[in-house]
């Protein structure tokens, strides 16, 4: 398992002052509020104001004043040390722990995690497979059987899998 926890992306600058926009890796964007230092681009920076509005969550960083040293972080990933992290409740995990994850279907190799996509009700996780090929399919309790990130594995119930998994060549 990874030292840090992704919790976002910078998006983009906010105003003039050194204010960045967040696309947040999370379900509960009030997390932000909690934060006391990120690390971007390797750098740490303690985190002076979090703001969560309907037009998104926004960040002051400790030595990023204006619009031009915001500019410089758009696109970087905001992670935050695992021991910083806030705890998930039982069967939740860091995206982070689930990306890189080997899938297990009849009980051998099938594919590795590359991504988790949020645009659903449900993530969705797509992985590239094992024969070649990718597969996209629903994180759903019926379609994953366990999940075990210190082994970086996730279990499938192929029968499910094939009712619901995209197939790519």
């Amino acid at each position: 398992m990874k030292s840090t926890v992704t919790v976002g992306t910078v998006a983009k600058p906010q105003g003039i002052r050194g204010e960045i926009k967040v696309n947040p890796l999370t379900d509960d964007n009030k997390r932000f509020f909690d934060l006391k230092k990120v690390v971007i681009g390797g750098a740490e920076y303690a985190v002076t104001l979090a703001r969560v509005t309907p037009a998104g969550v926004f960040i002051k960083l400790d030595g990023v004043n204006d619009r031009n040293a915001a500019e410089l972080l758009r696109g970087k990933e905001i992670c935050v040390s695992r021991q910083d992290a806030v705890p998930l409740p039982q069967d939740r995990y860091f995206i982070a722990d689930i990306i890189g994850c080997r899938l297990i279907r009849n009980g051998k190799p099938y594919g590795t995690v590359k991504d988790v996509l949020q645009y659903s009700a449900t993530d969705i996780y797509t992985a590239s497979l094992d024969k070649g090929g990718s597969i996209a399919f629903p994180a759903l309790k019926e379609v994953i059987e366990k999940i075990d990130v210190e082994k970086g594995e996730i279990y499938l119930n192929a029968e499910k899998l094939a009712e619901v998994a995209l197939y790519e060549d």
